[in-house]
């Protein structure tokens, strides 16, 4: 496995791997910041939230822009795929209190617009409503998804087409900013996100189906 390189934004202990029992509730509330910097300027780095990098030799990045209390559970997975596939990592945490989430449209934080940038292929990882255990596939990079797909219903998961507003598929979405101007974003419900973090064995060959969509 390629090593990683992590700059994390917060003094003490990055515990993103650990599995949880706890069951999630997923937020679907309106964005209170109409951009990323505008939560920044509002909100304290460390206390409100934290933002995690992890740099490879790799020209693919795993991305988590509503990790933490925003979004539970997507941050997780999006680190174990990072970490195992050798990929670079960016994860937005929310760590304390509301109003943190941005709209993937209007997510400006300069770090993850850099990280991105500076890629070919990006996998976004998102979190939706639902109880049933569904992964909405988007984006604008078609060959990627199709790999995607194939991947995860390979290993046992059910993949749909993503409801209207989870589509992923504008050019201001930042899974579709790197170097060809397209990526893949995933919306994991409630349902799918409590089993996997409840359940390693299922985490595990999930985590892995994403890194094989890779090859």
């Amino acid at each position: 496995m390629k090593k990683l390189r992590y700059h994390i934004y917060l003094p003490g202990i990055l515990a993103g791997l650990l599995l949880s029992l706890t069951i999630f509730i997923s937020t679907a509330s309106a964005d209170t910041y109409s951009s990323a910097t505008g939560l920044e300027a509002h909100k304290k780095l460390g206390v409100d939230y934290r933002i995690v990098q992890a740099f490879s030799p790799s020209n693919s990045i795993i991305i988590a822009i509503h990790g933490g209390n925003i979004e539970r559970g997507t941050n997780q997975i999006a680190q174990a795929v990072a970490n195992r596939g050798g990929f670079d990592y960016y994860g937005f945490i929310g760590l304390k209190g509301s109003g943190l989430h941005v709209t993937s449209t209007n997510f400006n934080d300069s770090c993850a617009l850099s990280m991105v940038r500076a890629s070919n292929r990006t996998l976004s990882i998102h979190g939706c409503t639902g109880n049933k255990q569904v992964t909405y596939l988007g984006g604008l990079d078609k060959a990627f998804m199709t790999q995607v797909k194939t991947q995860l219903v390979n290993a046992g998961f059910t993949v749909k087409n993503p409801p209207n507003g989870l589509g992923g598929s504008g050019a201001a979405n930042i899974c579709n900013r790197n170097s060809k101007g397209k990526g893949v974003q995933l919306e994991l419900t409630a349902g799918l996100r409590n089993h996997l973090l409840s359940n390693k064995n299922d985490f595990d060959r999930y985590v892995n189906a994403l890194v094989k969509s890779e090859s």
